[in-house]
């Protein structure tokens, strides 16, 4: 760090230095003067951003987010300012400059668009046609989206707010899905524990590279969004609202003066500012969201909980602009929107699941035919309605202040709120096949009256969370140093709040009638199922919740999930133009360095999700008293009869009412109190990472402006902090006060506390010898022995232990990128950029995340006995690698661009990833630099662990490449007359390529008895994805009406997580689950009513509304009525209402 400090102060002195030569050699420079100005768009009355600008004599400006330029040192008298923008004609205009003077020239686009002369109000302020405004507003978002990519030197995709209508909750994943790269990933993250909705975009990945790898910024820095479950660098899209931003990036090379920290690309919300706008602005809309699984529109009918609720939902968006002058104004923006869904889930299991290689031969039906690969049997359905309502909640409020013309201050503050309420109803068959008198074939499966059951789960949960963001920047000029220097805080929580808010989190009921038939199968899906009694079989109706038992050891779910992520940071540039060499002419250098210092925090807390309580001695109830009464007549779906079901709030209001219930601490037969430590300590973790980065970067313009560049080095060093549970595989041992095992010439292996045997417990000679060994030397021990960790609370206590700190200090690998930009025509750009990035690695995840996964981080002291047989080893550790290093990847990524005089664009790129650096598994022993790190790390000295073994993570020497081409257009229809320009059309679409890498030597260690051991690590690769994904859509923009048409497309994709390899007649055959191939296709139409208020209508993935997965074998030799492993369907979200702008 004071390494970072001299160096950043020893940058700032040259700097300083250089300006007091500036100052002196421009004394004597030639009269020169000052062009100010600002960039309008007559269609909306905007200011514009990204105008070129160029004065006669080759110097270039581009108007920044205020839409203003400057010129600064431009020689005394007339000169010619040609202003370009994209899809514009040229504006030129002649300006006399006066020496020493400030000359203001202001530019206005598109005023050929406005019909008529516009006219003004009573303020003298312009008054726009709305007809105008609506039929230009596709046209003028795409120009602003068009125009940032463009005069951009490195490579990113822009999308505008205004270009796809209104995104149903705000979500960014819906805005920036059909830019080519990228996919997003819906329903329960990895790591969650339910409260998600199905058809809900949870994460964004960028060319591959999964939602953790996706860093998502608000004007330029970062923002979190937690989820509750596991640690996750993931940002959760529903705590975000995308309602007061102006547009989206989709940076895929960074610049040296950002953190290259997202392999893929990262995601930046541009927010509106004040200055945009000529006059107050407001807009806003009043709508209702229906989801057409729901036949009732306005009617209130059962669930999603405990009441009955109305199905379309109400909600309200609105933003406000306010310029009080020209260098002060405000914006701010606000949303609130409740939202329905349901989802049904089949999933069918054939086979037991595929065990034992498809149960091939294991079961014969009636027509004498054997379960086999192409003759499988199903052996379990389950079935799952999950209804859910979410509110969510959101404001922006940003200030923007300009106190002089070369200061300007930025304040932006965000909040945004979720709030969900879910219900998963599930059913469980499991016909029994294994007995005589068991049938099925492709239609049917009947099982014997063994031991056929049917099983009840109902699971509430109530997930809630917030996010709460401020931002602080300031930019400067002086004396030719542009400076920036900011600050942000933001802060996330997310927690499962099911006890707070009056219900337990979920209860389990059985049916044991002895026979179940499942009728009517259709891929595994039944449309009738039939349950008989175990001796008599009679018929049983199973939807009656009276035929059902399990009450008597009934446990009451109380799960309890909390997490916190927290970033803060400050950061300082300072930039430079070298416009002083007066050799460089019309061409331009700038040199910048900066430094930045994050803070995050990780955490989670709670009971976890396993906790539970259970009856108290003599306590009962009846499944009457549990009744749901409000979710009666509910199908659970794809045309099942109506069930009955269990409440949990029926039965949280019970036991406060009766006291029934209680959470054991001690030993009782259920294990309760075990499985409830557990849960807590499981959920007891903790990471704070800081990191201290500086850089160093030149830019520059030359050839007229046509060829333009950046490039340079930025350098992290990283510390980390983290705490994990800790798992002592030793704790039936007694242990000397300084944690090792006790040993004694009458006991080489140890003593042990769990076993009534041991001379611990005896009542001879030899038990009180070695008791009163053990007092003298003030060793503390049992008088009774432990039970298993798995019964006895004393022994689990012992065994697994909350928040051991491990810490770390890296410096990782320095970061390059150089990108470059050349303007082969006026219309034709090519792009090349060179960089290193990285992927950070995961932050829970067994032994190869940053902490250590549940029960993966433990000490294991071996007994001479022990040592024997591992090879002389004294003990194992088993613990992640705080010290892992980011995955590195070389990038080079290429671009060519066609912009029309239309304003359509046309490209191509290409890209080349080569990912070293990837976490493998690892075993070495003492002595070595790894094991020495990790030892360190726990605060542990290396010299007290000869002959240790270590079990822990690493980074691989093997590479992993991937590659891929992508394709954008996007264009108009002007070029067939005045009404082509109404008609407006876009399309991407992207090809991926994942070779598997190389597979890792195997490694060779010694023993510590000389023996040699030789082992092949594991190494984690990237996720696979698919390979072929794209978007497109159509727009037509009216005088009144506006509809667009958009799909976003990708082909299938396989979990490579399951993948199944059976044994068919001697031959190995894969098995894979595969998404297949899908097109969400989204609507919006909008009518303008009259001057201010229009009627919009919205639909998300409207000729879809279901999901599912397939099992596809390699051979083709699985029967196709048997390859639908899951089934989601949750039908269609519209939205309709009325906007208003004013």
């Amino acid at each position: 760090m004071l390494s970072l400090c001299v160096r950043f102060s020893r940058v700032l002195a040259l700097a300083f230095a250089t300006t007091l030569i500036t100052v002196s050699a421009t004394a004597q420079t030639p009269a020169t003067g000052t062009i100010r100005g600002n960039v309008t768009n007559a269609t909306n009355g905007r200011t514009l951003e990204n105008v070129v600008l160029r004065v006669s004599g080759g110097k270039q400006a581009i108007s920044n987010s205020y839409g203003d330029y400057e010129f600064t040192g431009v020689p005394a008298g007339e000169v010619q300012v040609r202003a370009s923008y994209v899809g514009e004609p040229d504006i030129v205009a002649t300006v006399n400059v006066a020496a020493g003077d400030v000359t203001r020239r202001d530019f206005v686009f598109r005023e050929n668009a406005v019909e008529g002369q516009p006219q003004t109000n009573k303020n003298g302020a312009v008054e726009l046609s709305p007809y105008t405004v609506n039929a230009e507003r596709y046209r003028n978002a795409r120009a602003v989206a068009t125009a940032e990519e463009k005069n951009s030197i490195n490579i990113k995709n822009v999308v505008s707010t205004d270009q796809f209508g209104y995104i149903p909750s705000g979500n960014v994943g819906e805005f920036v899905k059909f830019l080519p790269g990228i996919q997003l990933d819906y329903g329960t993250p990895s790591g969650g524990a339910g409260g998600f909705a199905d058809s809900a975009a949870q994460g964004v990945s960028v060319r591959g590279f999964g939602p953790e790898d996706t860093t998502i910024l608000i004007d330029g820095l970062p923002v979190t969004a937690t989820l509750p479950g596991s640690l996750t660098r993931q940002v959760g899209l529903d705590q975000l609202s995308i309602n007061n931003a102006e547009r989206v990036e989709l940076i895929k090379v960074a610049t040296p003066d950002m953190p290259m920290n997202s392999v893929g690309g990262q995601i930046n919300l541009i927010t509106r500012n004040s200055f945009e706008y000529a006059k107050p602005t407001y807009s806003g809309r009043l709508f209702f969201n229906w989801n057409d699984m729901q036949t009732s529109v306005f009617k209130k009918t059962p669930g999603p909980v405990n009441k009955a609720t109305y199905k379309t939902t109400p909600g309200f968006d609105g933003t406000a602009a306010y310029p009080f002058s020209k260098t002060f104004g405000v914006s701010f923006s606000a949303a609130w929107n409740q939202e329905f869904t349901d989802s049904w889930r089949a999933q069918p299991l054939w086979n037991n699941n595929q065990a034992a290689n498809y149960q091939t031969g294991a079961f014969v039906n009636a027509a004498g035919q054997a379960s086999s690969l192409a003759n499988p049997v199903l052996t379990r359905y389950q079935i799952t309605d999950t209804p859910m309502i979410t509110e969510k909640r959101s404001g922006n409020f940003r200030v923007d202040w300009r106190p002089t013309p070369n200061q300007t201050v930025k304040a932006n503050v965000q909040y945004s709120s979720y709030d969900g309420r879910e219900a998963q109803r599930r059913l469980d068959f499991r016909p029994t096949i294994a007995a005589t008198g068991a049938d099925w074939d492709a239609t049917k499966v009947v099982g014997t009256t063994a031991n056929s059951t049917i099983a009840s789960t109902v699971t509430t949960r109530d997930r809630v969370g917030n996010t709460l963001s401020g931002q602080l920047q300031y930019d400067a000029n002086f004396w030719g140093f542009q400076i920036n220097a900011a600050g942000s805080y933001s802060t996330s929580k997310a927690d499962y709040e099911d006890e707070k808010n009056g219900h337990f989190s979920g209860l389990d009921l059985n049916l044991n009638p002895g026979r179940v038939a499942l009728y009517g199968l259709d891929r595994g899906i039944p449309n009738q199922v039939l349950a008989y009694t175990r001796t008599t079989n009679l018929p049983v109706d199973y939807t009656q919740l009276a035929n059902w038992s399990g009450t008597s050891g009934a446990k009451a779910q109380s799960g309890e999930a909390h997490n916190e992520r927290d970033i803060g940071l400050w950061k300082i540039d300072v930039s430079r133009p070298l416009d002083f060499l007066h050799f460089l002419g019309s061409n331009s250098l700038t040199v910048q360095t900066g430094y930045r210092h994050d803070e995050e925090t990780n955490r989670k807390s709670g009971r976890g999700t396993g906790y539970a309580q259970i009856l108290k001695p003599g306590a009962s109830f009846t499944v009457a008293d549990i009744l749901d009464t409000d979710y009666l007549n509910q199908s659970p779906g794809f045309g099942l009869a109506p069930q009955q079901w269990a409440s949990t709030y029926k039965l949280y209001q019970l036991n406060q009412a009766q006291n029934i219930f209680y959470a054991p601490t001690e030993n009782e037969s259920t294990n309760t109190a075990v499985n409830n430590y557990a849960s807590y300590v499981n959920q007891q973790k903790d990471l704070k990472e800081s990191t201290d980065a500086w850089y160093g970067m030149i830019s520059g313009r030359f050839f007229d402006g046509r060829l333009s560049f950046v490039g340079g080095m930025r350098q992290e060093s990283k510390s980390r902090v983290g705490k994990a549970p800790f798992t002592d595989n030793k704790w039936n041992f007694v242990k000397n006060n300084d944690g090792t095992l006790y040993y004694d010439a009458a006991h080489p292996a140890g003593v042990t506390t769990n076993s009534a045997s041991s001379d611990l417990f005896a009542s001879t000679a030899a038990g009180t010898t070695l008791r009163n060994a053990l007092t003298a030397a003030g060793i503390a021990f049992p008088t009774t022995p432990y039970g298993a960790v798995a019964s006895d609370i004393n022994a689990k206590r012992l065994q697994l232990i909350p928040l051991r700190e491990v810490d770390q200090h890296i410096t990782g690998d320095p970061s390059y990128s150089f990108n470059t930009v050349y303007q082969l025509t006026k219309k034709i750009n090519l792009k090349a950029a060179f960089s290193r990035s990285f992927k950070l690695q995961n932050l829970e995840d067994g032994n190869v995340g940053v902490i250590s996964g549940n029960n993966q981080f433990s000490f294991t002291e071996y007994t001479p006995t022990e040592q024997t047989s591992n090879n002389g080893a004294k003990g194992q550790i088993s613990i992640a690698n705080p010290a892992l290093k980011p995955e590195t990847s070389k990038n080079w990524d290429f671009e060519a661009s066609y912009y029309n005089d239309n304003g359509g664009k046309f490209t191509v790129s290409y890209y080349t990833k080569s990912i070293t650096n990837q976490a493998m598994t690892l075993t070495t022993y003492s002595g070595t630099p790894a094991f020495n790190a990790v030892i360190t790390a726990m605060g542990l000295d290396p010299a007290e662990y000869e002959d240790w073994r270590i079990v822990t993570s690493t980074n691989a020497d093997t590479v992993q490449k991937t590659s891929g081409w992508e394709f954008e257009i996007r264009q108009d229809l002007g070029v067939f007359g005045h009404w082509g320009r109404r008609f407006s059309g876009f399309a991407s679409y992207s090809m991926t390529d994942f070779p598997a890498p190389a597979a890792a030597q195997p490694v060779s260690i010694t023993n510590p008895n000389g023996t040699t051991t030789v082992f092949t690590p594991s190494v984690k690769t990237v996720t696979l994805r698919a390979n072929r994904f794209g978007g497109a859509g159509l727009q037509y923009a009216g005088d009144k009406l506006t509809v667009q048409m958009r799909a976003a497309y990708r082909n299938d994709n396989e979990d490579a997580s399951t993948r199944i390899t059976v044994n068919v007649n001697g031959t190995p055959v894969i098995i894979r689950k595969i998404q297949p191939a899908e097109t969400r296709v989204d609507l919006n139409v909008s009518y303008l009513l009259s001057k201010h208020y229009s009627l919009f209508l919205s639909g998300r993935d409207i000729f879809n509304g279901e999901r599912e997965q397939i099992w596809r074998d390699d051979n083709g030799q699985l029967a196709g009525y048997a390859n639908l492993s899951d089934l989601r369907r949750f039908g269609v979200t519209w939205t309709f209402g009325v906007s208003g702008s004013w």
